[in-house]
């Protein structure tokens, strides 16, 4: 749990490594932040400029420093709440373009305003302690350096110490399948990570001459999707974007064609059919590249070349569901094309560390954390039989879990098929819910070296292992997993908890 600090007992520490120490001591942080040598000064200049102005080192108090939404990586200088309002103060150390202000300051209005509280804005350039604020039209005006103190002092009572459980990550989320009017509107930003990918993308194919070949990767949970149907957006408004999806379309994704111009979604169904649609679009973009059929991937690669468009690959080899798109080795083949341009995103945003913690040990038992892992946010129970199943099943959605099932056979009965669905795993591909209910039985097991194995599906092309981390990866907060009529696969699940 995150704790406030005093700035003032903070500020006296001169030396970069001594100064970090004591901060993520203080402040009760996971890790060290690297707080550097400028960052130390503009708080020293500012607590020096407080105190020569008549704010008491009480009141000083209660600030959060170099505060980071967990999950999301948006930081905040420092922050200060009460039950009904907020402080936020950005430092600069020198000056930098207005614009960039006010951009950094209505995105703290966004993280923020969820917290229905009143508001107060500030940046103070501290090499000439320039102030400014945000007012209620969102325009940025300059104001006195007292009334940033007198601020400081009208927050000196009656603040918080805890505010971890006032930001969730489902809060600031935006799906472009789920949510897609907050996506069509931009009522949405990317994280830094996204962001610095976003513009490399953006520049790379500007430079581009020709036609030219793109590649973005990223594990579940990096926000991978929404980077890709961001470029889009934006390359929509230089030239016609198609976006090609692996997997069914949602109806979010038809709310997008109805009100994006010069920007269009279709299935690889549908590419199947109507193969000449590329012909009329500048811009590709494959999304779940990965499980795409080979003759498609040739046809857009053939295509590209001789038009000389510009095709962006996204894909996850982790997420492969059958035999036939693991033969097709098509992260392989996009790989050894000539890419103008790679890049990874690795940092996991939408699934928090606990989460993915849990997941990656059920996968392999060899993979339980060195330290203690609240798993708080997952629920594992057992079922009996198919009776108590679905009876656990009805009790989790009553608490707004998504039931996630296994895809089935066109042919053949599944042990699962009695069980009635929110979706199926090939219906939620690039999709995310806050909390998701899954089933295993003994469809699945453990071998010799502790890795979750499947028994053959009834459509011998698809994996249970592969098809359960399509399903449990679509998380952002909460797991409830059920276990039915397997006590073994059960037994050596739970002992995953055993790591708290």
């Amino acid at each position: 749990m995150t704790k406030p600090i005093n700035i003032y007992l903070q500020s006296r520490i001169n030396e970069e490594l001594p100064f970090n120490r004591v901060e993520c001591h203080s402040s009760g942080k996971a890790e060290i932040c690297r707080i550097h040598e400028h960052e130390m000064k503009s708080l020293r200049i500012i607590v020096d400029k407080l105190i020569r102005d008549g704010v008491s080192l009480e009141m000083l108090d209660g600030f959060f420093y170099g505060y980071q939404i967990p999950h999301i990586g948006k930081e905040f200088d420092l922050l200060k709440f009460t039950k009904t309002e907020c402080l936020n103060i950005e430092l600069k150390s020198r000056a930098v373009p207005l614009s960039h202000i006010l951009a950094q300051l209505k995105k703290n209005k966004y993280y923020l305003a969820h917290l229905g509280k009143k508001e107060h804005f500030y940046t103070v350039v501290t090499d000439t302690l320039t102030c400014y604020t945000l007012d209620e039209k969102e325009k940025l005006r300059t104001v006195d350096f007292s009334d940033v103190k007198n601020d400081v002092i009208y927050f000196q009572c009656d603040y918080l110490t805890e505010i971890d459980n006032m930001f969730r990550a489902a809060d600031y989320l935006v799906s472009p399948f789920n949510t897609p009017d907050k996506f069509i509107n931009g009522e949405y930003f990317l994280t830094p990570a996204q962001e610095h990918i976003q513009k490399k993308i953006l520049k790379d194919i500007k430079n581009c001459t020709g036609y030219g070949f793109f590649s973005l990767t990223g594990k579940p949970g990096t926000g991978k999707t929404l980077l890709l149907y961001d470029v889009a957006k934006k390359l929509a408004a230089a030239g016609k974007a198609l976006m090609i999806h692996c997997g069914k379309l949602s109806c979010g994704q038809e709310r997008l064609n109805e009100s994006i111009k010069n920007f269009h979604v279709i299935s690889t169904e549908y590419l199947k059919y109507h193969a000449d649609i590329i012909d009329g679009y500048h811009f590709i973009l494959v999304d779940e590249a990965h499980r795409i059929y080979p003759k498609q991937y040739k046809m857009i690669c053939e295509k590209v070349i001789d038009d000389g468009k510009i095709c962006l690959f996204s894909s996850d080899p982790e997420q492969i569901l059958s035999s036939t798109e693991k033969r097709n080795g098509i992260v392989s083949k996009i790989n050894s094309l000539p890419l103008v341009g790679r890049y990874e995103l690795s940092e996991r945003i939408r699934t928090n560390k606990n989460l993915m913690s849990f997941i990656d040990s059920v996968r392999n038992l060899n993979k339980k954390p060195r330290m203690p892992v609240n798993y708080g946010g997952v629920t594992l129970s057992y079922a009996n039989n198919y009776e108590e199943a679905r009876n656990i099943i009805a009790y989790f959605k009553k608490q707004g879990y998504v039931f996630i099932n296994y895809s089935k056979s066109d042919y053949k009965h599944s042990p699962y098929s009695e069980y009635e669905e929110d979706f199926d795993t090939h219906h939620v591909i690039g999709q995310e819910f806050d909390n998701v209910l899954m089933l295993m039985d003994n469809s699945f097991y453990y071998d010799e070296n502790g890795i979750l194995r499947g028994i053959p599906h009834p459509d011998p092309d698809y994996l249970y292992p592969n098809l359960f981390y399509q399903g449990i990866t679509r998380v952002r907060e909460k797991i409830a997993l059920v276990i039915v009529d397997a006590p073994e696969l059960f037994g050596k699940i739970s002992s995953i908890f055993s790591a708290e």
